[in-house]
């Protein structure tokens, strides 16, 4: 069992390593056994298992990220991330049971069911890397990932409003959000890399190029509007 400051000890080494496998897939699996396993039972009721336990993860990993360049007062703990993500999935499972109230379900197929894979944060690193191989460098990347990770709720919708909120224009805030969410009917990039598809079959796909072109203003006809440099510079400024 890992000791309440041994967080600190395994996000610095991540951070230290830049991110590198190894120790960022430490900082992944303890995230899976002090976060992600013990949330709470209605929760994952409430959003489905497989959906609670992708959105903890994504929550965790990206503080954990922010935690690196900017700890609190009092220290990292495995109780403050905690309390952290799960605030954060009761506000997405509260969310959901009053669309339900409004809305009732009407009777449907189940979803399948993805495997519980301790490695969504590696997931996210592969699609930064995607994008810094369509022009956008790694730390701009991380943080447009990390803004639009930063719910709940976890929709298109609120990732295109976040994003928005940060300068990023409408139509890359549709291709990030299209990469990290996509929809019934279009599995996003990293639902696929989750399912266990492999990298280069994913991002060969015509559909994720066109999101990853939308999401770094390469295609400036993507979703029927041109792109703005302007606020694009300014967070690259700021990053």
């Amino acid at each position: 069992m890992l000791m309440d400051d041994e967080l600190e000890v395994l996000i610095s080494a991540a951070a230290t390593s830049a991110w590198a496998e190894e120790p960022s897939v430490e900082l992944i699996e303890a995230i899976e056994q002090h976060i992600v396993v013990p949330l709470p039972h209605w929760m994952k009721t409430v959003l489905g298992r497989d959906e609670a336990a992708q959105l903890a993860r994504v929550i965790a990993w990206r503080k954990c990220q922010v935690l690196a360049v900017n700890p609190p007062r009092g220290g990292v703990s495995w109780g403050y991330l905690a309390n952290h993500v799960r605030w954060r999935v009761k506000d997405a499972a509260l969310t959901e049971l009053r669309h339900r109230q409004r809305f009732p379900l009407t009777p449907a197929a189940p979803d399948s069911e993805l495997p519980e894979l301790p490695t969504l944060g590696l997931h996210l690193e592969q699609i930064v890397a995607e994008l810094e191989r369509h022009g956008i460098s790694s730390a701009i990347g991380r943080q447009l990932v990390r803004t639009a990770a930063d719910g709940p709720p976890f929709y298109r919708a609120a990732i295109i409003s976040r994003l928005r909120g940060i300068g990023v224009t409408r139509s890359r805030a549709e291709g990030l959000a299209w990469l990290l969410r996509g929809g019934a009917a279009r599995p996003s990039a990293l639902a696929r890399l989750a399912a266990g598809q492999p990298p280069e079959q994913v991002f060969a796909d015509p559909a994720v190029r066109n999101w990853l072109k939308a999401a770094t203003g390469r295609d400036l006809l993507f979703f029927g509007q041109r792109t703005s440099e302007n606020r694009w510079n300014d967070l690259a400024r700021s990053a």
